[in-house]
């Protein structure tokens, strides 16, 4: 016995870490840890040691997983993460209506018609397939509106309820214009879901999982584009609308049950409002005052009102909180990258997917082709969900512009010779290949990432309204571009419209590499003080005050 303790006695200053024996002195460190199993009562941390085992903290460090005041951290992920979720049914559905679209024009356009007009010209195909843009260019108008005035919540129960009117009438669709005003209607909710879900999804995650959570939104949207693929081509066409009615009503309930943005409720100086749906989306319990949860708290208080006392009184937008420096430059940002996603090329060339593979004279056929390209798709959606958080937003977008250019680049020369009536008979495999890598390049990165971007870069007073006008600008260019690519093959070939998409492709690369600011793991105010270039020390010495843990 006495050989034990005083192998224990001499062991134990070994044991101490240098936190330990800083905060206490010798004697307190040493002599009570060992005479007695009572609690200790001394402020310091006081390690233990046996023979064979580590070292463990009786206090826990700030910042250690063990530490009661950072559980709420890991069940943040999953309480985050079901709300995403729920918000995110909505893009699964407007996903179904993408997947929905293309069986169906072949359908139409068929002897076997549904439609007692007859079968559908490729004029009216034209129609049908750009007219939903429509709808899309007036939802973040309207939903921005309603998102600002009667909260986030409000906005997405909007989007269910045009969902529903969308679906609900496309099994007594017999005529062209009931398909018109359902793509309207379609279209609508896809742009209400492309500019809310991104806002509610970046205010109500922590820094950490931001990205990861903000990218689900391309997961979603890509998995009901393939399930609307693979259910029009192994059942029927019409099953698409009877599961999309079903999810419709799915995400309404869903969305019922959810609270309001905490930064939307301290915007509106509903500071208990905000502090509880904080609390939801933390995975907080009701009595909880954790000292992370407790800045969090103050860093969404000081977002609102630091820098203009007056924002206090009130939270009125005027044309000069534009025009600042810290606010005008993200802005631009916000538009350049928007401008540049719709002008990579994958939307027109997603629209006319089927043409394309029967140009190459591939053995699939254009349903199977289809299921391919979604496919692909849906795994670059995935793995940009994984690496998001790990290389970075910047690193993402440069690997997927870049890649984006190599493949229209490729296909452009591959039309180009075939124009020329140079023998590529042995390169057939060439559209097919480069199609594919297009599609998940571009879900990688230039698909989703920019969404992410906008919601984190954007300061939230003016957040709504940026948001909503770049939406607005996506639908605008993306309703050009593929209403207009038919003809633009047709005057100038399809090598000048790929090369013209493969320059675009390369200006944002350039443009990303050059002016925008990596946003991984960062704050608000970390992200607005490297584009002010002033974020080098001092959001150094932020991270090193409240660590995140892994």
């Amino acid at each position: 016995m006495s050989d034990d303790s005083s192998r224990r006695t001499t062991r134990q200053p070994v044991s101490l870490n240098e936190d330990t024996i800083k905060a206490s002195p010798p004697p307190v460190a040493i002599l009570p840890a060992r005479s007695s199993r009572s609690p200790v009562t001394s402020p310091a941390r006081i390690t233990t040691s046996r023979p064979g085992k580590p070292s463990q903290p009786s206090d826990p460090t700030p910042g250690h997983p063990s530490d009661p005041k950072n559980k709420h951290q890991n069940r943040n992920a999953p309480t985050a993460g079901s709300s995403t979720l729920r918000m995110n049914l909505a893009t699964l559905i407007y996903g179904l209506s993408i997947g929905w679209l293309s069986p169906n024009l072949v359908l139409m356009a068929s002897d076997d018609t549904p439609l007692t007009t007859g079968k559908i010209t490729s004029e009216q195909q034209g129609t049908i397939g750009s007219i939903g843009t429509i709808g899309c260019m007036l939802a973040p108008l309207v939903c921005g509106w309603v998102a600002e005035i009667a909260g986030r919540k409000s906005a997405l129960m909007m989007i269910g309820v045009t969902q529903l009117i969308s679906w609900a009438v496309m099994p007594f669709a017999t005529n062209l214009n009931v398909i018109y005003a359902s793509r309207i209607f379609g279209g609508f909710a896809g742009g209400g879901t492309l500019s809310i879900v991104p806002l509610f999804v970046s205010e109500i995650s922590e820094d950490r999982i931001r990205g990861t959570l903000g990218t689900m939104l391309a997961i979603l949207c890509n998995s009901g584009i393939l399930l609307g693929f693979i259910i029009s081509h192994y059942i029927n066409c019409w099953a698409v609308t009877y599961l999309a009615l079903l999810m419709c009503v799915v995400y309404s309930l869903g969305c019922c049950f959810l609270p309001e943005s905490p930064q939307y409720l301290f915007v509106k100086k509903k500071k208990e409002k905000a502090i509880k749906a904080l609390r939801f989306y933390r995975g907080e319990e009701a009595e909880s005052e954790t000292s992370q949860f407790t800045a969090e708290v103050a860093r969404f208080k000081d977002i609102h009102t630091a820098g203009n006392p007056k924002k206090k009184e009130s939270n009125q937008i005027h044309i000069k909180d534009f025009l600042t420096r810290s606010r005008w430059k993200p802005i631009l940002i916000c538009v350049v990258v928007i401008l540049f996603q719709a002008g990579s090329g994958s939307i027109p060339l997603m629209t006319y997917t089927a043409t394309i593979f029967q140009e190459s004279h591939s053995n699939l056929s254009p349903a199977m082709s289809s299921i391919v390209v979604a496919a692909l798709q849906l795994i670059g959606s995935y793995v940009s969900t994984v690496t998001v958080e790990k290389a970075g937003r910047r690193v993402l977008l440069l690997i997927s512009t870049l890649g984006c250019a190599v493949c229209t680049t490729t296909m452009g020369t591959y039309t180009f010779l075939q124009e020329m009536q140079v023998d590529v008979g042995c390169f057939r495999w060439v559209p097919v290949a480069s199609m594919s890598a297009l599609v998940f390049i571009n879900a990688i990165g230039i698909g989703i990432v920019p969404f992410i971007i906008m919601t984190e870069i954007l300061d939230p007073k003016i957040r709504g309204p940026i948001v909503t006008f770049c939406l607005l600008e996506f639908s605008g260019v993306a309703f050009l571009v593929v209403r207009y690519f038919p003809v633009a093959v047709e005057q100038l070939g399809m090598y000048a419209c790929m090369w013209f998409f493969s320059c675009c492709c390369v200006a944002s690369a350039t443009f990303v590499l050059t002016c925008m600011p990596e946003t991984k793991g960062k704050s608000f105010e970390q992200i607005s003080e490297s584009l002010n270039g002033s974020g080098g020390k001092k959001s150094a010495s932020h991270k090193d005050v409240a660590p995140t843990p892994v």
